[in-house]
């Protein structure tokens, strides 16, 4: 049996000064108000690797779960004056519903954070709810003592959803990041437009993460996250259509063929001339991106560490596009990371214990017919680890991304490493 939550709906109050500084809007988001349906079961305890995030016996040494006590709380960023694609592109708010993981202070009452998603998508009327525990504390009171901390952004996949990709949020979390996952309106199972949802993407995927990155010296400023956000030291992650956002974010260019593909929407697409990439992401990792739409010649201004993730057998992305597009963006020190004979989805959660109940089309999206995903997980976050330790926290981790080093015997089978440095000006390859 399900229920809904009637308890009487909160809103986070923001000072005038604070408002005025955000250029749509900011508040916290009760879980009333997003109709959080309350599944059967009392939370309880769930030992290690038992919850999405965990490392499972043998997992590489930087999987763990670190040791900072994390809070997490939803609330939702407003963009005026953005194009709707359900309206005819007519110009209004764009709210963006973002979890925001961080360092916390909890006392014996503080009550465990669960996770609702979906199975299904809005559109083809097959949604149905299921939950997932989490090791993070809902509404946590902050704890500030850690000082600031670099932040790290998630972009999910086409279509997907803020929690997707939660065994990579609550991870890095717990290792002092405080990180925002992206709900892209118009791209979630919830909200999947039936029509326009690509021209949304397309359009909203890297304004969205830029829109979010922008807001970060405000919540800097005021409310929960006062002080503990390093607004300048950002690592973005994107999956899919994700890294196709994050792409554009730090610096590659939409292809003349893009260009046409898309010229009813070509206003909205094209960067201006004096945009080289945000320079508040100092380091970037991609998981599958998809990369049809840019110009490999264009991609010069892709000056910061890269990590980039692929199945071998990747058909939707398609592999051999990938890794040509990786060779090209020559200005940036870049690594690939290689699944040997793995598919598309090599960043999602495991599958809920639900999706076993229904067709390959719903389980597939959590699923790999070669890799298990636990296992992609933690070769994922132990990657990752390594990667925001050195670009973010200037860590020397370079044995670990380039030696496989923390790899049980047997363990990085499978995993095939390639890095290219940097090109300076003036030099060759």
């Amino acid at each position: 049996m399900k229920m809904w939550l009637e308890e009487e709906k909160t809103t986070y109050t923001a000072s005038e000064d604070f408002k005025k500084n955000l250029e749509g809007g900011f508040r916290c988001v009760d879980k009333t108000e997003l109709l959080i349906p309350v599944l059967d079961g009392e939370h309880e305890q769930f030992p290690m690797g038992t919850l999405v995030g965990d490392p499972l016996p043998g997992a590489s040494e930087l999987a763990a779960r670190g040791h900072v006590t994390t809070g997490v709380q939803t609330i939702q960023l407003i963009e005026p004056n953005q194009p709707q694609v359900q309206a005819n592109f007519a110009s209004g708010d764009r709210v963006l519903t973002v979890e925001v993981w961080y360092p916390a202070k909890i006392d014996a009452d503080s009550p465990r954070a669960f996770y609702i998603d979906y199975m299904g998508r809005s559109d083809l009327a097959n949604l149905k709810a299921f939950r997932m525990e989490g090791r993070a504390y809902r509404d946590a009171a902050p704890d500030d003592s850690l000082g600031p901390a670099p932040v790290v952004v998630i972009s999910h996949g086409y279509p997907g959803s803020r929690f997707l990709l939660l065994n990579l949020a609550e991870n890095l979390a717990s290792k002092g990041y405080v990180v925002f996952s992206i709900g892209h309106t118009d791209n979630t199972y919830e909200d999947f437009l039936p029509q326009g949802s690509l021209e949304s993407a397309i359009i909203h995927r890297s304004q969205d993460q830029r829109f979010v990155i922008s807001q970060l010296p405000c919540l800097n400023s005021e409310g929960f996250l006062k002080g503990m956000l390093q607004p300048e030291n950002v690592g973005l992650i994107g999956f899919s259509m994700g890294g196709y956002g994050a792409l554009r974010t730090i610096g590659a260019r939409m292809s003349e063929a893009a260009i046409q593909q898309f010229f009813s929407i070509r206003d909205y697409i094209q960067e201006p001339e004096d945009f080289h990439g945000l320079k508040a992401v100092r380091a970037a990792i991609l998981f599958a991106p998809a990369t049809f739409w840019f110009d490999e010649e264009k991609s010069g201004d892709i000056d910061i560490p890269t990590l980039w993730f692929c199945g071998s057998a990747d058909e939707t992305v398609h592999y051999p596009q990938v890794h040509s597009f990786w060779e090209k963006v020559t200005a940036s020190e870049r690594r690939f990371i290689t699944y040997e004979n793995c598919g598309h989805n090599i960043a999602n959660n495991p599958a809920p214990v639900e999706a076993r109940a229904e067709s390959w089309e719903i389980y597939k999206r959590w699923s790999d017919p070669v890799w298990d995903t636990w296992r992609l997980n933690n070769a994922n976050c132990h990657f990752a680890t390594a990667f925001f330790g050195k670009t973010l926290r200037g860590l020397d981790m370079n044995s670990y991304l380039d030696e496989k080093k923390g790899f049980v015997d047997g363990g990085a089978a499978g995993i095939r490493v390639e890095k290219k440095e940097e090109k300076k000006l003036g030099t060759q390859l």
